[in-house]
């Protein structure tokens, strides 16, 4: 993990949620860095939502939510409201060909003028990368590359 590029105030997707909900070796370094105020994590609602759906389908409905519930619980986590960020969503969509969700995740680094943090380059993402961070005017980072 690059830590150098890793710290202040930062937007997380929804991969970034769940490999710190699921504890895995890259979740856990990113914890520590919130835990030790290293970052200020920043996510949407629709982020969220997201995380639990995708954990439901492994987990369960219960206990997706209760994992999700108990990280942000920890008063850590600045969650906005899809609505804060709808419209920007909306001109990412128009212009990009990348999912709604991913779209409220960028918005919400516009509007607030934040890197974001994600996984890894999603497929979607390698053509228009360069024209998504133009758009963003902030950096893209990818956990994995």
């Amino acid at each position: 993990m690059r830590k150098r590029c890793l710290e202040g105030d930062i937007v997380l997707d929804t991969s970034i949620l769940v490999e710190i909900v699921f504890a895995t070796e890259k979740g856990k370094e990113l914890a520590k860095l919130i835990i030790d105020e290293v970052i200020t994590p920043y996510t949407t609602t629709l982020n969220v939502t997201e995380a639990i759906y995708v954990m439901c389908r492994l987990l369960g409905m219960e206990e997706a939510e209760r994992r999700v519930n108990l990280m942000l619980n920890t008063g850590y986590f600045n969650v906005v409201s899809s609505d804060r960020v709808g419209r920007s969503a909306a001109r990412c969509k128009c212009l990009f060909p990348i999912s709604i969700v991913d779209c409220h995740t960028l918005a919400l680094a516009r509007e607030y003028n934040m890197p974001v943090l994600f996984y890894r380059m999603e497929k979607e993402f390698e053509p228009i990368v360069n024209d998504l961070k133009k758009w963003l005017g902030n950096e893209i980072i990818f956990l994995v590359e």
